[in-house]
């Protein structure tokens, strides 16, 4: 039997936390709409800004650099310095807008305040609005509100394009391909699916 004390419960769905590397995707699918490839090659070198009075480095999980990766690979290895490079080369503004078009609402600050770590997920999000993204991916790149079961009359509501056919299903291969994640995660992962 479950504990009667509700303060000592977290409504995981709906508490904002740091998204970490899963608005990624939405990153590169941006890029994507705005002339980049999946070929396009991206410097995965050392960085490091100044921040304050002392200095930034940013690096991969791995603390290994590449150097020069396809965004296919940038995305599939979930690399950090393509990502930061790729929000410099979209703005951080368009990819917030970005993420609001998508349903994301808990990123309510103004865009300086994230800066290029939006593209490391250095914002919170809910998980219900992390959810309602991915939904875009799937449905080829068409955002719609989420159905909850209880919600009947979202049936007939229609969609908003906020990706291209082409960049949704793009994105969504570059993550189911195993070969796009090789350098950072292996090939025989937890990731492989059927």
């Amino acid at each position: 039997m479950l504990p009667e004390v509700a303060e000592s419960w977290i409504d995981a769905v709906t508490t904002p936390r740091q998204p970490g590397s899963t608005l990624k995707p939405f990153l590169y699918g941006l890029a994507l709409e705005k002339g980049w490839t999946a070929a396009t090659m991206l410097d995965d070198s050392p960085l490091a800004e100044p921040v304050g009075l002392g200095l930034h480095a940013y690096h991969n999980y791995s603390r290994t650099h590449y150097g020069r990766v396809r965004l296919r690979d940038a995305l599939g290895n979930s690399l950090n310095i393509p990502a930061v490079r790729a929000i410099r080369f979209v703005g951080v503004e368009n990819f917030l807008s970005l993420l609001h078009e998508l349903g994301v609402r808990s990123l309510s600050q103004h865009p300086h305040y994230y800066g290029d770590g939006l593209a490391l997920g250095n914002g919170e999000i809910t998980l219900l609005e992390l959810v309602r993204a991915y939904a875009v991916l799937a449905r080829q790149g068409v955002d719609r509100p989420l159905k909850l079961l209880m919600d009947d009359h979202l049936e007939s509501v229609k969609g908003r394009r906020v990706f291209s056919p082409e960049v949704g299903s793009l994105v969504g291969n570059i993550l189911s391909d195993p070969d796009a994640r090789g350098l950072e995660f292996g090939r025989g992962s937890l990731l492989h699916f059927p």
